[in-house]
C-alpha cells in the first residue's frame, strides 16, 4: 500500500461509492431516518493509488452554522491520517463560506474523544436515534461543537483577510 492520499472533491457519480466507504460503519442507510439525504457536492474523498478509501460531508446550516455529515474510512485505512485530512478539508471549505462553529454528532466514543482531543470539539448535548445507523450497541448521538475560527487560526493566522475577499467575491456560494 501506498502511503500517497490525495484528497478531492465529490462529483455528481461518486453517491453510491461513498455509501460503499460507510457500509463497515452501518453509515450507509441514506435516506433514512437519521440521514434524509447525500449532498454530492459538499464531500470530499480520500483515494490512496487511485482506490476510493474514505470520504467526509458537510452542510451549511446558516450563515454562522455548519455541520459535518458523514465521515468514514475503509478499515484497511484507519489509523493513517486519512479521517483528520478529510475532516480538515471539510472544515476548510465551510470556513472559506463565512462559518463560524460547527456541530457533529457521533456514537462511538472513541470517535468523540478524537473529535475532541485533534479538533478542539466540546459535547453540547445528545439526541435519540431514531434508527440503525452507526453503532447499534449505542441508542444515542452525542452532538459536539468546535469553534471553527479558533482551530482554522491554528493553521492559517495570516487567513482571516483571505477569507474576507472570498466572501466578498461570491465566489464560494
Amino acid at each position: 500500500m501506498s502511503d500517497k492520499v490525495t484528497i478531492e472533491r465529490a462529483s455528481a457519480g461518486d453517491e453510491a461509492a461513498i455509501l460503499e466507504v460507510m457500509r463497515p460503519w452501518n453509515m450507509h442507510h441514506v435516506p433514512s431516518p437519521e440521514m434524509q439525504r447525500l449532498i454530492v457536492d459538499q464531500f470530499f474523498l480520500a483515494r490512496v493509488d487511485g482506490k476510493l478509501v474514505g470520504a467526509a460531508g458537510y452542510e451549511i446550516l446558516s450563515d454562522e452554522l455548519g455541520k459535518t455529515t458523514l465521515l468514514g474510512v475503509l478499515p484497511e485505512y484507519n489509523a493513517l491520517g486519512i479521517g483528520s485530512q478529510l475532516h480538515h478539508a471539510r472544515c476548510e471549505a465551510m470556513y472559506r463560506l463565512g462559518v463560524k462553529r460547527v456541530i457533529t454528532n457521533s456514537d462511538l466514543p472513541k470517535t468523540i474523544a478524537w473529535y475532541q482531543k485533534r479538533f478542539g470539539y466540546k459535547i453540547i448535548g445528545s439526541l435519540k436515534k431514531v434508527a440503525s445507523f452507526g453503532s447499534d450497541d449505542i441508542d444515542h448521538w452525542t452532538t459536539l461543537e468546535m469553534d471553527l475560527e479558533a482551530y482554522m487560526g491554528r493553521f492559517h493566522p495570516d487567513r482571516e483577510s483571505e477569507r474576507s475577499s472570498a466572501q466578498g467575491s461570491g465566489s464560494e456560494r
